[in-house]
């Protein structure tokens, strides 16, 4: 008799208890659900108060449409995690989708750059213009030449990139080859006397100038190959024009003689791409803000043609630290090597400039008389750990606890 009323108590409880939900959600009209938020919320009200850009679903009183009013596996009850909540309203499709993301987009931290509620800035922004940019990308390196873009010294960085996705390499909203002549007519005779009156009409303006600031006048990059910086242009390319003077890779080595014994390896990039002057795949003839006039940075410009490695890169948790900072050269010959994989110092490339001078003395034998049976090559550091990176700390090509080992010790 007591479980009898017991259980009639509780029912009575219960039915109370989702009376009020109900009712309370009753009051709610067309999903507006603020005025039943605000009573334990009463910040809501600051959301719509004096603020001049409101996200819709806060402006319409739709909390739910973000937050689940009774339970959430996310923090402040949110109904999804990350970019997915975002894109139950915002399509995906449209402005996400392009081949290169950013990083904040592709790590769905859409939070990063927006406000969820309200704000003072366009787009729910956190920052106007190029503040929200200069918390990611430093102002003072975008700034360092004391020649400024004049759109860069605005902020307004949006003028030539996207900040969701794009087709073009930097985020750029159009083909490099065309983002500068949407301000910088080529059109008139200045033009044509600072180009020495040659015909630039269609080239690629990044390939001189630096898109964001330089010390040099014009924007030019920091490091100028000399013909270019004495502008002696005839010593590569016939009068007026951008035909050349010598076709191949005799362009090149008719002043740069000295670097050919690099490529004189077993292993080489010597015309490695096939192209009529294989230095012009790495190198940029005219100006660099890198070192050695490398097209771009260093990886990027192995990446070019190692696309593997960077896919194998990109999947990877723990990353060579040296790669982490784009230095390939660091491990790798850049023009030829007698070592496979262009290594350095061969076998002993990990052990050098006391990176990892221990290996091989307290691990895993390594060395010439240690013979790896698959492969019936000598074990090196490269068996076991994969150089460029891994899902694994210790960067090893498979599980250390026992995957890795039974590749060689079958059980």
């Amino acid at each position: 008799m007591y479980r009898y009323f017991l259980a009639i108590a509780v029912a009575v409880a219960f039915l109370a208890i989702v009376g009020a939900v109900i009712s309370g959600h009753a009051s709610a009209k067309d999903g507006n659900t603020s005025a039943l938020c605000i009573k334990c919320h009463p910040k809501v009200k600051d959301f719509v108060q004096g603020k001049k850009t409101i996200h819709k679903p806060v402006s319409n009183g739709r909390c739910t449409a973000c937050h689940n009013p009774h339970a959430s596996r996310h923090k402040g009850l949110l109904t999804d995690g990350g970019s997915k909540l975002c894109f139950d309203c915002h399509d995906s499709s449209k402005g996400f989708a392009g081949n290169v993301v950013h990083k904040p987009v592709e790590e769905g931290l859409c939070l990063s750059c927006h406000e969820a509620h309200s704000t003072d800035t366009r787009f729910l922004l956190k920052n106007e213009g190029g503040e929200g940019c200069f918390g990611c990308h430093p102002q003072k390196v975008l700034m360092a030449g004391k020649n400024v873009h004049p759109e860069v010294k605005k902020g307004n960085c949006s003028a030539c990139h996207d900040p969701h996705s794009s087709n073009n390499i930097g985020l750029l909203r159009v083909d490099r080859r065309k983002v500068c002549v949407k301000c910088h007519s080529r059109q008139n005779e200045k033009f044509t006397d600072a180009h020495l009156g040659y015909e630039v009409i269609g080239s690629d303006c990044l390939v001189c100038h630096s898109p964001h600031s330089s010390k040099n006048a014009g924007l030019l990059k920091a490091s100028l190959h000399k013909p270019f910086a004495e502008k002696k242009c005839t010593i590569c390319h016939v009068k007026g024009t951008s035909k050349v003077v010598k076709k191949g890779s005799v362009l090149c080595t008719q002043c740069h003689l000295a670097s050919m014994p690099g490529f004189n390896k077993i292993y080489s990039h010597l015309n490695s791409s096939g192209s009529d002057n294989f230095c012009d795949d790495c190198h940029n003839p005219h100006a660099s803000d890198v070192k050695y006039l490398l097209k771009d940075k260093e990886a990027r410009v192995c990446f070019k043609c190692h696309g593997d490695t960077k896919t194998s890169v990109m999947k990877s948790n723990f990353i060579h630290p040296e790669l982490k900072k784009g230095n390939c050269s660091a491990c790798h010959k850049t023009h030829g090597s007698d070592n496979m994989f262009f290594l350095s110092k061969g076998s002993e490339t990990c052990s050098v400039k006391d990176c990892h001078p221990k290996q091989g003395r307290f691990t895993h034998p390594v060395g010439e008389k240690i013979i790896d049976p698959r492969s019936k090559m000598p074990m090196d550091c490269d068996t076991c750990h994969n150089p460029m990176g891994s899902k694994d700390k210790f960067i090893l090509r498979f599980k250390g606890d026992r995957e890795l080992c039974v590749k060689c010790h079958q059980i």
